[in-house]
């Protein structure tokens, strides 16, 4: 009885769904942003991103200069897979004071155009807005995501076995 609850604890823990969110501020006249990833109350991961020439400049959790001209697209984990999205919130914040009021509301048509585009084409909950600001305009985006463990582990294990495949069959 007792490696039956164990067992079921266990199941519980790998398929349960761990929640996370991610914040996305970016600035598109300095092309940059600040992304911070919290998984409830603790915060995971907090970086500053910012393209210089062909590099990608990452400070914060992980230093380090990425050369974008380098990046191999084909090999990489699809992590996407094993992740549900729940909600996405985009905010369009504009300068009031340098952006014309005909452009704010162009933008704004067109985010609902948008947003109630997306609803009915998925699952996921899309929410829009357009508000002024005094500060620099930016766009913001809040993502409520969730994976499990298993999923995770599947995913990871399906590339592991895909580069074992690939690198035997070269030699």
């Amino acid at each position: 009885m007792i490696v039956v609850t164990a067992m079921l604890l266990f199941a519980t823990l790998i398929f349960a769904p761990i929640r996370f969110c991610v914040d996305v501020k970016a600035y598109l006249q300095k092309l940059s942003a600040y992304v911070t990833v919290d998984v409830g109350v603790i915060k995971v991961f907090d970086e500053h991103l910012a393209f210089t020439g062909k590099y990608l400049r990452c400070d914060g959790t992980i230093s380090t200069d990425v050369d974008l001209t380098s990046i191999d697209r084909k090999n990489g984990i699809d992590l996407l897979k094993c992740i549900t999205l729940d909600k996405i919130c985009f905010s369009f914040q504009n300068n009031i004071l340098n952006v014309s009021m005909y452009y704010v509301a162009l933008e704004n048509a067109v985010a609902a155009l948008a947003t109630a585009t997306l609803c009915n084409l998925s699952h996921c909950s899309f929410y829009s807005q357009v508000v002024g600001t005094l500060d620099e305009s930016s766009i913001r985006m809040q993502v409520a995501a969730s994976l499990s463990i298993a999923e995770l582990s599947f995913c990871l294990l399906k590339q592991g076995v895909r580069r074992w495949k690939t690198h035997k069959s070269g030699k």
